[in-house]
Formats: structure tokens, C-alpha cells, sequence
């Protein structure tokens, strides 16, 4: 029994360490760094600078954002689950015409959607952000905020 335990804290604390999802995916590193140079340059992070897939349409969802509610700004089905249930990441979707071109959680803490007035949609061409920080992280690194650039 004890071994058991054992065992299924290791795995637990294992599945804890993986990489958060910008590092499985390499759009996410691209992004995250995009808004990081955007932030310590005082510039705008311009999205469709750094996509490397069709899209013409973003839409950044919050946390706790419901299939329906994510399906009804989409324009078509798709969302089979909440955005994100921990309050931790942002959903971003690339919509091209009724289907999407790539999803994304994206963490918090690297570019926060929730201080978005709206969810979108963004073209390519609006999907321009400036970037403001509201303080650190637990790792001391700046905690990253998305504005629309106007």
C-alpha cells in the first residue's frame, strides 16, 4: 500500500513538472517570446508576424469560458470543453473561415487575455497588442498583459 502511495506521488509530482503548453508547442514559444520583446521594447507584438499557418480570424478567450459561449462568438461548433477551468491559461483560437487553424492555451502569466475588452474577433491585421506587466510572477519574471494597440 505504502509503495503504491509512494509511487503515485512521484507520478503526480512528474505529470506537475511537464513544461506548461507553450513548450509542447512551438507557436507558443514563438508567441510568448514575441510578446516578451514586445514588452521590453515598449513596442507592439503584431500575431500574424509570427503565425506560420493560415488565419483569418483570432479569438482570445478567458478562463471559464463555456463551449457555447466560445461556439457562438466562433460562428461554428467546435468547443467540446470549458476554456480553461484553473484560471491559469488563456484560449487562443485561429479561425479560418468555419474551421480552426490552431488553438492554444496560453499561460496567464505570458500574456493575459482577461484584460481584453472583447474576445474578437481580430483579422490579421487588428491583431495588434501592447504589452503592460502587473507585477512579477513567483519566478520573478514579469507578469505579462495584452492590450488592444490602437
Amino acid at each position: 500500500m505504502r509503495r503504491a502511495i509512494v509511487f503515485a506521488l512521484v507520478a503526480l509530482l512528474a505529470a506537475c513538472s511537464s513544461p506548461p503548453p507553450p513548450e509542447r508547442d512551438p507557436f507558443g514559444t514563438t508567441l510568448a517570446s514575441a510578446v516578451a520583446s514586445a514588452y521590453e521594447s515598449h513596442t507592439t507584438v503584431k500575431v500574424a508576424s509570427v503565425t506560420t499557418f493560415s488565419w483569418d480570424r483570432l479569438f482570445a478567450f478567458k478562463p471559464q469560458t463555456s463551449p457555447e459561449t466560445m461556439d457562438a462568438a466562433l460562428g461554428f461548433t467546435w468547443a467540446k470543453d470549458y476554456s480553461d477551468q484553473t484560471n491559469t491559461y488563456c484560449l487562443l483560437v485561429f479561425a479560418s473561415g468555419h474551421t480552426v487553424a490552431h488553438s492554444l492555451l496560453f499561460p496567464r502569466y505570458r500574456g493575459d487575455c482577461t484584460t481584453l475588452a472583447r474576445v474578437g474577433p481580430y483579422t490579421t491585421s487588428t491583431a495588434v497588442f501592447s504589452i503592460t506587466s502587473k507585477g512579477t510572477t513567483t519566478g520573478g519574471q514579469p507578469f505579462l498583459q495584452l492590450h488592444e494597440a490602437r
